[in-house]
This record gives C-alpha cells, sequence and structure tokens, in this order.
C-alpha cells in the first residue's frame, strides 16, 4: 500500500444505481498513478453496499450500521486511506470526461500552495451548476448573490454565477463543492481533518474557508467537467442546503456585528421572492413549463428561510 498517492473516498445512502454509473467511469478514468477507491456505506436500506460488493470487488467497503452523514463518513474512510492525495466523490457525481482527474491532479501537482480543487459542474444536459464553488457566506457575499450581481463590477457572491465558470484558467475561490473535491492529505491535516459541525450540506464550505485561514489556496477549474446529478438521495430539489449554509453563516460571522441570522436569511429570502416573481411571470408568457418549475423552487426556497428566521 505504501505505493498509493491517489485515494478516493466515496459515501453513500441509498444511492441507487448512481453509484454504479460512477464508478464504472472512475474506472475507465485515465489515471496516471497507483490509486484505491474507499465506499463508506451510511446504512443504506437499498442495497448499496451489496451491489458494489458484488459488482465491484476492488472497492474498500466500509458498511456502517448507522447514517454518519457527510462528513463523518468521510473522516471514516479517511482514517483507512493509503494516499497522499485525497478525492471526495460524490455517487451521483460522473467523470464522463476520462481526462478530468488526471488534469485536476496535475493541477494540484504543479501549485504546491494549492490545498484543494474542484471542477465546473454541469447537469446532464452540459448547463453550469450554480453551487460549484463560490465565496465566504458573509453579509456581502450573501447581498451580491441575492442581488445577482456575481461577477458584475469585480463582485464576489456567495457562489460563482455561471458567467464566471467559462474560460480554462483557474480561478481562486474560498470553497468548491464536496461532489468532486480533491485535496492535499497534508492540506486536510492543517484544518484537523474532514470533522464538521455541519451533518450534510456545507461541509464543503466549512473545509474551503479553513484551508483558507490556514494559508492554502483552493482553486477552481473550470476547464474540467464533471456531470453532477446534484441531490442524490436528498433529492434534487431539497431546500436543506440552506441549513447547512446558515449553520456556517453562523459559524464564520460569530461575534461579528451582522452575526444575526436575519442578515444571512432576509436578502436571500428577498432575491428568492424576486426570482420567483420573475420566473412565474417569463414562464406564462413563454409557456415553458421550466421557468413555472423554477418560479415554485424559489418560492419554496424563500418560505424555508422563512422558517429559519422564525
Amino acid at each position: 500500500m505504501s505505493g498509493i498517492r491517489l485515494s478516493v473516498l466515496i459515501v453513500t445512502y441509498n444511492a441507487g444505481a448512481d453509484i454504479e454509473t460512477c464508478l464504472q467511469l472512475l474506472a475507465a478514468s485515465r489515471i496516471d498513478r497507483p490509486y484505491e477507491v474507499i465506499l463508506v456505506d451510511n446504512a443504506s436500506s437499498d442495497g448499496t453496499p451489496e451491489r458494489v460488493a458484488r459488482a465491484f470487488p476492488w472497492v474498500r467497503l466500509i458498511a456502517e450500521r448507522t447514517n454518519h452523514g457527510f462528513a463523518a463518513g468521510n473522516a471514516v474512510a479517511l482514517a483507512a486511506a493509503w494516499g497522499d492525495t485525497i478525492l471526495l466523490l460524490n455517487p451521483d457525481a460522473f467523470l464522463r470526461d476520462p481526462e478530468a482527474l488526471a488534469t485536476a491532479l496535475a493541477h494540484l501537482d504543479a501549485h504546491p500552495d494549492v490545498g484543494a480543487v474542484g471542477p465546473r459542474l454541469i447537469f446532464p444536459d452540459g448547463r453550469h451548476q450554480v453551487g460549484d464553488a463560490g465565496y465566504e457566506p458573509r453579509p456581502l457575499s450573501i447581498l451580491v448573490h441575492a442581488a445577482g450581481l456575481s461577477g458584475r463590477f469585480g463582485l464576489r457572491g456567495l457562489y460563482l454565477a455561471s458567467r464566471q465558470a467559462r474560460g480554462r484558467a483557474a480561478v481562486d475561490v474560498d470553497w468548491v463543492c464536496g461532489a468532486f473535491l480533491l485535496m492535499r492529505r497534508a492540506a486536510i491535516e492543517t484544518i484537523g481533518g474532514l470533522e464538521s459541525p455541519m451533518f450534510l450540506y456545507g461541509e464543503d464550505v466549512d473545509w474551503g474557508c479553513r484551508l483558507r485561514d490556514a494559508g492554502w489556496r483552493v482553486a477552481y477549474l473550470p476547464g474540467i467537467a464533471v456531470v453532477h446529478l446534484q441531490g442524490g438521495s436528498a433529492g434534487t430539489r431539497s431546500a436543506r442546503w440552506l441549513d447547512g449554509l446558515a449553520g456556517i453563516y453562523r459559524l464564520r460571522n460569530a461575534g461579528r456585528l451582522l452575526s444575526s441570522p436575519a442578515f444571512f436569511s432576509g436578502p436571500l429570502q428577498l432575491g428568492f421572492t424576486l426570482r420567483a416573481l420573475a420566473y412565474g411571470l417569463a414562464g406564462r408568457l413563454k409557456r415553458q413549463p421550466e421557468l413555472a418549475r423554477k418560479a415554485e423552487d424559489m418560492r419554496r426556497f424563500s418560505a424555508h428561510l422563512r422558517s429559519l428566521r422564525s
């Protein structure tokens, strides 16, 4: 095992057939170094561990009896890993480009001050998936995102906008999405491992900001595209991601003047409400069901934020 340089860590919970696609594409990737795959299953009830054990005997399977969540599940996998480079890979993240992982590894190799890298995440139809990278959740980044001004006039919002995800040059950010998160073990050790106060959603934001605090750069690589179904077993239209983000906001802004949850929820709630109105109107005028669905999502997100403030 001493020759292994890359450890791929996957955490599953009722992953269904997604994990088979994920592992098949990983195996087909052109990787220029020895690697291992460690899969921690968080007590799935759909037969995920049995499916993996049967079809992928080369995967080191750790079947847990309880659901540890994303961060703690990855911490279990990390404790069993031998690599000095660690890839966190979601079961619904697909390496359809066989060069994607090798390119990300090459960037990490070439930049010793970079502690973590992540690719541009896309939907199966090729559209950019907003939420694949961004900046620390502070009042200004929240306001910029809520106003739809991310990337305009040099402003940094909570998430990189699609206009910022074009091109091939690496972009320095504060965090990248945990669906595909490539890190140095040395960087992970400087932040105390992969533990996080978040059970699900927001762990990647937490890790990235802590890496930046520790002096590491975090790089977003828009020239690499990875398909992400987004949501997996949690459901693609869940509003629970807002809970994790609110938790990170409280942690990162504790003791500051604008640390009240209202400064997180208020601007986002207003932004979602305005977007719901805009999508709803455009959907009626253009008769496009997809816009009506977006309006429904925005209303649900706004209502969820209202519950966080109460």
